[in-house]
């Protein structure tokens, strides 16, 4: 998805808050609790700083953007990996059973409520109110 164009960073306008674009270079983290659970992925802004383990973060839920929830990682996993820049590869690709096992291990850490298959808790992704903040700059600016 198209969300930077020069190096400024740009917005899909839409209704439907589920298929808007989160705008400029971002990253991601994996959030976990003290049971070893990921209870949350946070996409940041690039140049922010990474959240701090047992350090309580302000966040915004995708879908309740309007509310500003607390959370506090127990432990915190960079998600985001650059494979490819202008084209050229820059860190060699994963095999296809490395892949595999990754895929496999990330979901055995879920915890079962959000891995039953009757009823799953669902499972969250957030931005961080620098990112919300850039959001809504651009969505009020193409007004």
């Amino acid at each position: 998805q198209l969300v930077e164009v020069n190096g400024s960073p740009c917005l899909k306008l839409t209704e439907d808050e589920e298929k808007m674009t989160i705008p400029g270079t971002k990253t991601i983290y994996r959030l976990y609790d003290a049971a070893g659970h990921p209870f949350m992925d946070l996409m940041a802004l690039e140049e922010e700083p990474s959240p701090s383990v047992g350090q309580e973060l302000a966040v915004r839920v995708l879908g309740r953007l309007g509310e500003t929830s607390k959370v506090v990682p127990t432990t915190v996993e960079p998600l985001h990996r650059t494979y490819f820049r202008d084209g050229q590869v820059c860190e060699p690709l994963p095999s296809l059973p490395e892949v595999r096992s990754h895929a496999q291990a990330s979901l055995n850490l879920l915890s079962p409520a959000h891995r039953r298959l009757h009823q799953p808790q669902p499972y969250p992704v957030a931005v961080t109110e620098r990112l919300h903040g850039l959001l809504t700059e651009l969505r009020q600016a193409s007004q």
